[in-house]
Order: C-alpha cells, then sequence, then structure tokens
C-alpha cells in the first residue's frame, strides 16, 4: 500500500479576493531522525539557497504541480515508510511571457501526518491557505503586480459589463508604458498582471538612477481605456489621471472599479 499526499494552496492577494496557485510545485521531503530542528518564523518568508535545495535532493520522496484550482496529488516514493515530512513549495514568475525568469523555493511545514486508508493506499490531506503579509513577500520576491477590479454600467453602478477588454497604462515621463490588458467575465471581473519592469524602464527618469533598487521604486501611475468584443473604444481616461493621487504609486495589488 503506497502513500498519497494531497490537498489544496492558495493565497490572499487582496482584502478578501484569493487566489489559487497554480502550476506551482510541490516537493515533498522526507525529515530523517538526526535533521535539525525547524524554526520558521511566522510570516516570514525564508528562501532557501541553491546549495540548500541541492543538499536536500537527496532526501526527496515525490513531487508535483498544482492544477488550474490549486489542487495537488503527489504519490510517495516505496523509499517512505513513516515518519514526519517536510513540503515545500516551488513559485516562479511565469506569467504573460510564459516563461520564468525568476524562481524561489520554500519550506511551507514540517509535520508528522496522519495517513487514512483508501481504496489502494494511505493519504494525507494537507490544505493551506498564505495570509496576505506572507504572500506579498513572495510576489515582491517575484516582482509580480496585479490591477485587479470590475466593470459595471454606469447607469445604476450594478449591473457588470462582460466581454469587454481593460488595457492600463503608466503615466510616464517619456513614453506611456502598457501595462497589460485582460477581458471581463461574466461578472464583469478582471485581472490584469504586470512585472515591476514594464513600467521600471524609464531609465530617463530624474527620479531614477542606474544604483537604485528595483523593489524600492514606487509603483505605476494608471489609467485605463475600456474597448468592446469589435474593437471599439468605449471608454477612456485622460493620461494626467495617472497623476493623481488616487492613481499614482499603486501598490502591488490595485483594485478598482470602472463605469461605462
Amino acid at each position: 500500500m503506497g502513500h498519497l499526499v494531497r490537498g489544496c494552496l492558495r493565497a490572499c492577494l487582496h482584502l478578501e479576493f484569493y487566489e489559487t496557485l497554480t502550476n506551482a510545485e510541490i516537493r515533498v521531503y522526507k525529515v530523517l531522525p538526526e535533521a535539525d530542528e525547524l524554526h520558521i518564523e511566522k510570516g516570514k518568508l525564508v528562501i532557501l539557497s541553491s546549495k540548500t535545495v541541492i543538499q536536500k535532493t537527496k532526501h526527496l520522496i515525490g513531487s508535483g504541480y498544482t492544477d488550474d484550482e490549486g489542487n495537488y496529488n503527489i504519490p510517495l516514493s516505496d523509499r517512505y515508510g513513516s515518519g514526519p515530512l517536510e513540503i515545500d513549495v516551488v513559485v516562479s514568475d511565469k506569467g504573460k511571457s510564459k516563461k520564468a525568469t525568476h524562481t524561489v523555493q520554500f519550506t511551507l511545514r514540517r509535520l508528522n501526518p496522519v495517513w487514512r486508508k483508501n481504496q489502494e493506499d494511505k493519504e494525507f490531506i494537507f490544505n493551506y491557505s498564505f495570509n496576505f503579509k506572507f504572500w506579498n513577500q513572495v510576489r515582491t520576491e517575484l516582482d509580480i503586480w496585479t490591477i485587479i477590479g470590475h466593470i459595471r454600467s454606469k447607469e445604476d453602478h450594478n449591473t457588470p459589463v462582460k466581454g469587454v477588454t481593460v488595457a492600463a497604462f503608466d503615466t510616464d515621463w517619456i513614453n506611456d508604458d502598457f501595462l497589460g490588458s485582460a477581458l471581463t467575465d461574466s461578472k464583469g471581473q478582471f485581472r490584469i498582471d504586470y512585472k515591476g519592469l514594464d513600467f521600471k524602464q524609464t531609465f530617463l527618469s530624474p527620479m531614477i538612477r542606474v544604483e537604485t533598487p528595483i523593489s524600492s521604486i514606487p509603483g505605476p501611475g494608471v489609467y485605463f481605456k475600456i474597448y468592446s468584443s469589435e474593437g471599439v473604444l468605449l471608454y477612456e481616461e485622460d493620461r494626467n489621471k495617472g497623476k493623481t493621487q488616487e492613481r499614482k504609486n499603486i501598490p502591488r495589488c490595485f483594485d478598482i472599479d470602472l463605469y461605462i
């Protein structure tokens, strides 16, 4: 009878808005009796060095990826018989470019699983939800930014507008930066993910010097355009909107509702 570890992972992106961890790699390690005690400071992201990751490889007994709903299902190697496990998560900045440029691995938990028998295997279910503080550290490390929101009718400020394309721009010193675009769903909701480099490449800006750390540069100043499914411009904000107090230097996750 084999062993199976399965569960679901999600993370708090903004207030009550949660996202599922899609295509995250889950690595399960066997913990040896002589292993040092693991100390994980609550709420703090501790990225494992490449040296540590390599050293842990010999204890790896299972790995797999989360699906679109954040679910994972990992059969363990026959080398595992019993005892504590260590679960690591590997996430990357893979986004609209479809190519990861940066990956981080961190230990989620070390625990003593309580195995339950199913028809063929013993299984251990481990679901986890990352809080906002922790997940924001991960997103900062990966330089991921997000705009979420809803498009609603200006007539009643309630009826969702579905099937329109929302495009976001950063008001820049020289040329405005295109941050990304997204299609609204049946609820009028949209989500645009972008990288800090999408708006931090303005090397001519007098506020930015070559030696300035990317993480210390403030967020973009955003304005929006909305197009119909046929490409007709339905809504357009003046670029100076991105210079207003409520739109400049927006946080890593920015929530907004627009009405057309």
